[in-house]
């Protein structure tokens, strides 16, 4: 067998459509790159607001404040209920896309690894 042939080879396996999620390596390696990549996000989303608040002009929490004072008026905007509920929503969204990205990323070195230490 040529190199050039098993190379191939090993790229369609690597490039494989419907991979099988029985193996708990892969399992593992996609919730933990979710979780850590969940993490991260609302970390670095949290660290924005610490560290450049007056930067940014304002917190996560003076930006919901506006987005209810713009939805629903000014009396909705000043309820605390509202704007944490808006708060918790979009901090949910970044580490739900966090949690995406940090998946395709573990996901990309489980078989980029099962690629290396297969030759």
């Amino acid at each position: 067998m040529t190199v050039a042939r098993r190379l191939a080879e090993i790229s369609a396996d690597f490039f494989r459509f419907g991979m099988d999620m029985s193996n708990k390596g892969l399992k593992k390696a996609v919730l933990i790159g979710a979780v850590s990549g969940a993490l991260i996000t609302l970390g670095i989303a949290l660290s924005m607001d610490l560290f450049f608040a007056d930067t940014l002009q304002g917190t996560w929490r003076d930006a919901a404040t506006k987005d209810v004072t713009k939805m629903f008026g000014p009396a909705c905007g000043q309820n605390a209920f509202a704007v944490i509920t808006v708060l918790v929503i979009v901090m949910a969204f970044l580490a739900g896309f966090g949690a995406l990205l940090g998946a395709a990323a573990g996901l990309t070195l489980n078989r980029f690894f099962k690629l290396v230490l297969k030759l």
